[in-house]
């Protein structure tokens, strides 16, 4: 079983991540979708055993990450993006977001950018929003197991 934490939004307070990471069980990987890819960074120079996959939010000016990516892990193809580009703020079925994904048939697509977590199963792909570590005390866990995921949110 592969084990994903997945963080967003963590506007330069990555305490609870390190909290989370430690506490963890065997982790495979870490994503976070954005705001701040320091963040990301930093974490990344703490665990360089533990692929970190991070994005660049709107508050990455100067970031030279990617705007959004896909990773397969298992079989299982998990896009990554902010969800600023398509404007999650303000679409109640997220289909901006939705369609920039469609082109990779991915099995998860992860956004951040409202800060409030979100999950939605309908479709091919699972929606999921971890929300902001910082703001709403929220991340993400995904398990994929024999090519079959599950995630769930927590709130620590």
């Amino acid at each position: 079983m592969k084990k994903i934490l997945i963080f967003s939004d963590t506007h330069g307070d990555i305490n609870r991540c390190l909290d989370i990471i430690e506490k963890a069980d065997s982790v495979s990987a870490i994503f976070h979708a954005g705001d701040y890819t320091g963040d990301a960074e930093d974490l990344e120079s703490i665990y360089p055993n533990i692929p970190i996959y991070y994005v660049k939010g709107n508050n990455d000016y100067f970031s030279k990450a990617p705007s959004h990516m896909l990773v397969t892990i298992d079989g299982v193809k998990i896009f990554i993006t902010h969800g600023h580009e398509q404007n999650v703020k303000y679409e109640y079925e997220f289909m901006t977001l939705r369609k920039a994904a469609e082109k990779y048939d991915p099995d998860l697509i992860i956004f951040g950018h409202t800060h409030i977590p979100y999950t939605d199963y309908k479709g091919k792909a699972t929606l999921l929003n971890p929300g902001s570590i910082r703001y709403t005390g929220t991340y993400a866990e995904a398990e994929i197991e024999n090519g079959k995921l599950k995630t769930k949110i927590i709130e620590v």
